[in-house]
């Protein structure tokens, strides 16, 4: 047989490979993330400023000073770092939780990695069959929906599902795997009476944002988080989609 992905409903056996994917997904824009931060008015001021400091009160030479550039960049690559590993933590105990979780199963009869070329992607959320002995499979991609707390709220809203946790494997990108997840969760969901999904995108998540974007998802606003006080934040788009409308 030739690869095919098979999109269906998460088992508990799939939670180290989603855990993995979630954590994969996250570093794969750690660099972007990286970037974003180093060049904040908020780092560049506080080199300026030690650099100054350095000069005028320590008496330190021109070329020390300029080691705090470098110096700053270090602090901010470990603090990307730590942050993406904290993140990719936090969403697989979220998904202890889920109401449910889909995976994208890769499934071929050789241990190789992805084909060239289109790979045939089919739906099966009802009922899959297991995978037969001769045939290989593997996790490419997962996606978890919760219950959906409102900013502010202290309950749950079990009638609106968070879709979060949308991750694909590096070499089974661009490939609409991403977008078949997504729609078969929008049909999961309307078939659990759930009446819209919700879910949050940053700046640095421009290709999730275009993806649900283009499935029908609108923009419910924007807001920025706080990550050092008023001084460094990160803005986040909140996206739904209504369900009796999708």
């Amino acid at each position: 047989m030739s690869c095919e992905i098979i999109i269906r409903r998460a088992r508990e056996g799939d939670a180290v490979q989603r855990a993995e994917l979630i954590q994969m997904g996250l570093l794969s824009y750690q660099w972007d993330s990286f970037i974003y931060f180093l060049f904040q008015e908020l780092t560049l001021e506080c080199v300026l400023l030690g650099s100054a400091v350095l000069f005028i009160f320590c008496g330190a030479a021109p070329a020390g000073c300029a080691l705090l550039l470098p110096a700053a960049a270090a602090l901010v690559a470990a603090a990307v770092a730590v942050a993406h590993r904290a993140l990719a933590s936090a969403h697989a105990q979220r998904m202890r939780g889920e109401m449910f979780g889909l995976v994208a199963e890769a499934r071929g009869p050789l241990r190789l990695g992805a084909p060239p070329g289109p790979v045939p992607i089919y739906t099966e959320l009802q009922h899959c069959p297991p995978t037969q002995h001769d045939v290989h499979s593997k996790v490419v991609g997962t996606l978890s929906v919760s219950a959906y707390r409102a900013p502010g709220e202290l309950a749950l809203d079990h009638e609106v599902g968070w879709l979060h946790a949308l991750a694909v494997h590096t070499q089974w990108r661009r490939r609409g795997v991403g977008r078949a997840l997504a729609g078969a969760a929008r049909r999961a969901a309307a078939g659990r009476g759930l009446r819209a999904l919700e879910a949050l995108t940053s700046d640095l998540q421009r290709p999730a944002r275009a993806l649900l974007h283009a499935q029908g998802w609108q923009c419910r606003g924007t807001y920025d988080r706080r990550l050092v006080g008023a001084a460094l934040t990160l803005q986040l788009a909140r996206l739904g989609l209504d369900l009796p409308h999708a």
